[in-house]
């Protein structure tokens, strides 16, 4: 019998209001969850086409934006330098720093039993936890959802190719240079808190790249 090729069917768009509601009802659980921990981390560059990518800063805030931890992480290694000319940290600046082998280790038992909120969680836990297992360090239990997701679909812009929402840059909220970790982390609490109709912080009209 001759093979019959099936058409790929692309999702339509979904009724945006239904999704814009799912999406500010999950910021709004997030925010009153004590155990939301939002993390983000700088790299000496992508998983996808260097194996050998080290994170080279970690910061993680609760859901009231106290700091839980941030730190330098020596990669020992270079760092290449585009990646530093997108987050501004050198090698002198890692040098004295502790490896991934502590400061892995400690995040490892900050994240135990935890629900973590990246920006790209696609991109920020993987290679968290690559990392433990390349150091040896043990996985813990926790959740995770991608706040990159949530607010696209808060923001609705349909992409038909993709068949999905677009995704939206990360506005830069937070005082500080984009693509610090501790920043990032505290301008994606400041976009969920706006999530959910809290304006009371100016916003910047500044962005930062999807080029994490």
């Amino acid at each position: 019998m001759p093979v019959t090729k099936t058409k790929k069917v692309i999702p339509a768009e979904p009724p945006h209001q239904l999704k814009k509601n799912q999406a500010m009802a999950w910021a709004k659980e997030r925010l009153s969850d004590p155990n939301t921990i939002i993390v983000d981390v700088e790299t000496t560059g992508l998983l996808t086409r260097d194996p050998e990518t080290k994170i080279v800063s970690l910061s993680m805030i609760n859901h009231k934006g106290q700091v839980i931890l941030t730190s330098l992480v020596n990669p020992e290694r270079p760092i290449p330098l585009d990646s530093q000319k997108i987050h501004g940290i050198e090698d002198r600046d890692v040098k004295d720093c502790m490896p991934w082998s502590v400061i892995g280790d400690i995040a490892s038992m900050l994240m135990k039993d935890k629900h973590l909120v990246c920006y790209n969680a696609g991109f920020d836990v993987h290679l968290m936890v690559h990392l433990f297992g390349k150091y040896g360090i043990p996985v813990p239990d926790f959740e995770v959802s991608c706040a990159m997701e949530m607010y696209s679909q808060f923001v609705g812009e349909w992409s038909k190719s993709k068949g999905d929402y677009k995704w939206q840059k990360l506005p830069h909220l937070a005082y500080g240079s984009a693509h610090d970790s501790l920043v990032d982390c505290q301008s994606t609490l400041l976009l969920m808190k706006k999530m959910v109709g809290d304006f009371s912080d100016e916003p910047e009209t500044e962005s930062i790249s999807l080029d994490f």
